[in-house]
């Protein structure tokens, strides 16, 4: 089933930025919350923000929540089409 969405692959250190920044922190306070420093940070935000195409953090949260939704949907539609066995 081609669903049209591009996979967005993302790294672990990435995965932890983004995570923090969907709950609203900032970059000190994401920094310190995973033992990281400042530019890290940055660096990583930087990386998210190409995988993503955007350019600032409400962009990025904006597309990434547009992402999960499209995500949910697929995995609904999925499952309405086996019959609501999970496959």
């Amino acid at each position: 089933m081609n669903t049209g969405l591009t996979p967005i692959f993302l790294k672990s250190g990435e995965r932890d930025v983004l995570n923090h920044i969907m709950l609203g922190k900032t970059d000190r306070q994401i920094a310190s919350a995973i033992n990281m420093s400042l530019g890290c940070i940055k660096d990583r935000k930087r990386r998210l923000f190409d995988r993503f195409e955007v350019a600032n953090t409400k962009e990025l949260i904006v597309k990434y929540n547009n992402y999960l939704r499209r995500i949910k949907d697929i995995e609904e539609i999925r499952n309405k089409l086996s019959g609501g066995i999970n496959v």
